[in-house]
């Protein structure tokens, strides 16, 4: 297998340490647009080799826990032929430019780093390798490349038995001309790539030496506290009286690019008080009496509104027009074969059901903080725990009018992403507050206002009706999923397949459904949405796959066996059946237990899971054990993927068990874990996860598939399944308990 990428010689320079600089361009995730790839000629990271042979990676992506740097570096590793733990990895900054230079950042998100990159990383490594050879060949005189074997950052000349060093041949290396190819280590030889290495982040993380954005220190630093109008789209009426002992009362307005829904550009919807520390600002913010303008539309602003019109959407809703205004409401059809119709209505067995979903905060363990140094026409420095380094930099450089080398971006650890610290609104208000103090300034938001002032996974209705025939055949299917659209928050012009993020996973399922249409109708709630673990996925495969076992119910099956017999991918089969098999799906359940199964995709991953669970009240269920199998075509480190799994199926407890915020006249009425509970210790499942094994060979033409989201989607079903078996209750609503609270906090 040889490589197809053919960088030109200005992709390889000379460092200032006289070694090797190669650059290389990465694909790039951007959810907050259509996904697509990167701008053709686009640098976002970079490969040194010193002259003291040390290898570093510097990485664009944002290391958030899932372990990116260090599969990045693995996957490098592997066809340059150096030790894995001798690669040192560093955190890029972004740019602006274009092209953009070595280094600059990319977007995290959509479980895309390690997926997208996978074969640009290998060509990088075997292209470096290869010209390090060659500056070998040259040094020996011998151009036999036979005689030569690259090994543990070495190039061995065999018949002289001479052992070169990469640091000694990078300078000779960097002065020529890159091959067009270069052959890639063979599957059957990998050392790394499918093996679980140790992660790079995690030893600084134990031993106290990382940085989160917390914990970013500065020199003569001040510390804001934020507080918004409790009401989306509520404005300030006017302005508080600093309290004792605080140095401010900063207004903060939506800039252009981070309003969504009801918050508008230029509008004043929140202030920031400045102190001397975080404790004494938090406790000032708490008595602060501020005055707002809540929005004309405030009453309509609740959860009955909310589900009223997604009710009536559902009913009926006008199509979509090719070159047509569009506004929400719109029907989008997704895909359409057949007469569903008319095949359910002719069908001896007819099935319809609603499923509902709310909006669900992020909840990430670190709360929203910022930290900016800004001096006047000067500089403006900024430590932000951001997903979008890149678009944090744009958003500097509107606010403070500076040319983008004037600004730096600093993207520490992230305690925690999960789609919401894509967003840049907090990193706004940060750089506001510190133009108007001229002091550096961390700002923070208190817990509360992380929840109350999120930007939702999207409230849902989605309504799915299926006919049987008497051998259980699917004879017809028909769904239509009402959301608000996250993209069409952003200004995206909707295509005539609606939002991509409301439809995923809703369509090209691999089940035999005879006629079918999906349907996806853009809901008009103006509360703000984003994007949040498995997005559309988590809501999309609830609805199906709850659906399914349903079906599989009507038709007298056991649902495991029904989903079999109606796959028609041989690959989701084999997800199936492993999941299956390690849930012991077939062996019978103890007393008082039940089982539930599901199966989805995400990010080119499929995913099935088994739950298993008793003790049902009024207020909750144990879930005993949880059993996961995932096919991600090329599984880079096994352990890695085994730890995202387990940490999607722990967000996916909580979300399905407890997980939701509603609405009041605009304000949400959620505002801390006491109303939003959390699993406790004790309540931890046990977690089995099963990885399809790599192929032989892998070929580029298939889709290496995400993992750092693919715990979540299936979850939600299989305990909904699970359920109904242990119960005969079907719950079609999340989350399952909306009452459970954490009680004493």
């Amino acid at each position: 297998m040889t490589t197809q990428t053919q960088p030109s010689r200005r992709g390889f320079i000379t460092a200032a340490t006289g070694g090797l600089t190669l650059s290389f361009l990465l694909p790039e995730i951007n959810r907050l647009g259509e996904l697509q790839a990167a701008v053709p000629g686009t640098v976002n990271t970079w490969l040194q080799i010193a002259t003291d042979n040390t290898i570093t990676l510097t990485i664009g992506a944002s290391e958030m826990g899932q372990g990116s740097f260090s599969a990045l570096a693995q996957i490098l590793a592997e066809d340059l032929m150096v030790d894995y733990a001798k690669i040192r990895t560093v955190q890029a900054q972004p740019s602006v430019t274009s092209t953009r230079p070595v280094g600059a950042s990319i977007n995290t998100v959509g479980s895309s780093v390690t997926r997208t990159n996978f074969w640009k990383m290998r060509d990088a490594g075997a292209i470096a390798r290869e010209l390090l050879v060659q500056a070998a060949m040259n040094l020996k005189g011998d151009q036999t490349r036979a005689n030569f074997i690259a090994s543990n950052a070495t190039v061995k000349h065999v018949p002289s038995n001479t052992l070169l060093a990469y640091g000694s041949l990078a300078a000779a290396a960097a002065a020529l001309a890159p091959p067009s190819s270069a052959p890639l280590v063979p599957d059957s030889q990998f050392r790394l790539i499918g093996k679980t290495q140790t992660r790079i982040d995690i030893p600084e993380k134990v031993n106290g030496k990382a940085k989160y954005g917390i914990d970013i220190r500065i020199p003569g630093m001040v510390y804001a506290v934020i507080k918004h109008c409790p009401s989306f789209g509520g404005t300030l009426a006017s302005q508080p009286t600093t309290p004792r002992g605080m140095l401010a009362v900063v207004p903060t307005q939506v800039i252009a690019g981070t309003g969504r829904g009801t918050e508008v550009t230029g509008a004043v919807n929140a202030v920031a008080v400045v102190g001397p520390n975080t404790w004494d600002t938090w406790q000032a913010v708490k008595s602060l009496n501020v005055s707002w303008n809540l929005p004309a539309n405030a009453a309509n602003l609740n959860n009955a509104k909310f589900m009223a019109d997604a009710d009536a959407l559902l009913a009926s809703a006008t199509p979509y027009v090719a070159g047509g205004a569009n506004p929400p409401g719109t029907l989008y059809t997704v895909e359409s074969m057949g007469t569903p119709g008319t095949a359910i209505a002719a069908s001896p067995k007819k099935l319809d059901a609603t499923y509902t979903l709310p909006y669900v905060a992020h909840a990430c363990m670190e709360v929203l903080n910022c930290t900016v140094n800004y001096v006047p026409g000067i500089s403006c420095e900024v430590w932000a725990p951001t997903q979008s380094a890149r678009a944090v930099l744009q958003l500097a450089m509107l606010i403070t009018g500076m040319a983008a080398n004037q600004i730096v971006v600093r993207t520490t650890y992230l305690g925690g992403g999960l789609g919401r610290k894509a967003e840049t609104d907090f990193v706004s208000q940060a750089i506001q507050v510190a133009m108007a103090v001229r002091k550096p300034v961390m700002l923070m938001w208190p817990r509360e206002q992380d929840f109350t002032r999120d930007q939702y996974r999207p409230m849902a209705k989605v309504h799915v009706t299926a006919g049987l025939d008497a051998s259980a055949n699917i004879t017809g299917w028909s769904y239509r999923n009402v959301s608000p659209s996250i993209l069409g928050q952003r200004g995206s012009v909707l295509g005539p397949k609606g939002d991509s993020q409301g439809i995923e996973a809703a369509n090209a399922l691999p089940y035999n459904f005879g006629a079918r249409l999906t349907e996806w109708v853009s809901h008009p709630s103006p509360i703000p949405v984003g994007f949040w673990r498995s997005v559309g996925a988590s809501i999309n495969t609830f609805a199906v796959e709850c659906m399914i076992d349903e079906l599989a119910a009507a038709a007298g099956m056991d649902g495991y066996n029904f989903r079999r017999a109606k796959l028609t991918d041989p690959r989701w089969i084999r997800v199936l059946d492993e999941a299956a098999k390690l849930g012991n799906w077939t062996s019978p359940v103890s007393s008082g237990r039940a089982r539930g199964i599901a199966i989805g995709t995400a990010f080119n991953s499929i995913v099935a899971e088994v739950v298993e669970i008793s003790a049902a009240t009024a207020t909750g269920v144990k879930i005993n054990r949880v059993s996961c199998a995932i096919d991600c075509y090329v599984a880079v480190n096994p352990g890695g993927i085994q730890a995202q799994l387990q940490g999607g199926i722990v967000h996916a407890i909580n979300a399905a068990l407890y997980g939701q915020q509603t609405f009041v006249n605009g304000a949400a009425q959620a505002s801390n874990f006491n109303k939003s509970r959390m699993i406790r210790l004790q309540e931890m499942p046990q977690i089995d996860t099963f990885i399809i094994p790599n192929p032989g060979a892998a070929d580029r033409a298939l889709n290496i598939g995400g993992a750092g989201e693919l715990g979540v989607p299936t979850f939600a079903p299989a305990l909904a399944n699970a359920y109904f078996k242990l119960t005969g209750n079907r719950l079609r609503g999340l989350p399952l308990f909306p009452g459970a609270t954490m009680g004493g906090l």
